[in-house]
């Protein structure tokens, strides 16, 4: 009697092991939807990802290059010879410091000026790089978001370009 209850109870975890069912979980076919959606978008998309990222290296590179300019000032007119100013009279001396002063003074003011005018056409220059970063960037958010690390400076994800430019199913999963 004792036989039939273990052989029973044997039959019935057989039974009720067995008639689990192998269909995968809703997490796991939320995963693999997931996983052929991201595949389907690479694959769509892999003949627009080098160009784009090529646009997006360009931006870059531009902002920083803007960004590291900076301004040469220029000559200044040239100090008197001590030379020639000893062979001068005392009058003649004060005479050609007085107008060095007045060259240096001008040139100064020109120089303020002109400074005024590069930092305005520099604060353009890097708006006008700025502005063509955010827009490569977008570009690549659009094709899948996550190309792009957050920060306040967009920087390109290494691991998600690289699964982007291969396309390869195994990397998707």
């Amino acid at each position: 009697m004792i036989r039939r209850f273990r052989l029973l109870a044997l039959l019935a975890v057989v039974v009720v092991t067995g008639c689990r069912s192998t269909a995968p979980s809703p997490q796991e076919r939320e995963r693999l939807a997931e996983q052929q959606r991201l595949l389907s978008l690479c694959t769509s998309n892999q003949q627009r990802l080098p160009g784009l990222l090529e646009r997006f290296g360009t931006a870059q590179s531009r902002l920083a290059s803007v960004r590291q300019a900076t301004y040469t000032p220029s000559p200044g007119p040239k100090p008197l010879d001590p030379e020639e100013q000893r062979r001068l009279t005392i009058y003649d001396q004060q005479t050609e410091q007085d107008l060095y002063e007045q060259a240096v003074d001008a040139w100064r003011q020109q120089d303020a000026e002109r400074r005024e005018r590069w930092e305005q056409a520099q604060a353009a220059r890097e708006a006008t790089a700025a502005e063509a970063l955010k827009a490569a960037a977008s570009a690549l958010r659009q094709v899948h978001p996550e190309l792009l690390m957050a920060g306040a400076s967009p920087r390109l994800n290494p691991e998600e370009v690289e699964r982007f430019r291969s396309c390869q199913p195994e990397q998707f999963r």
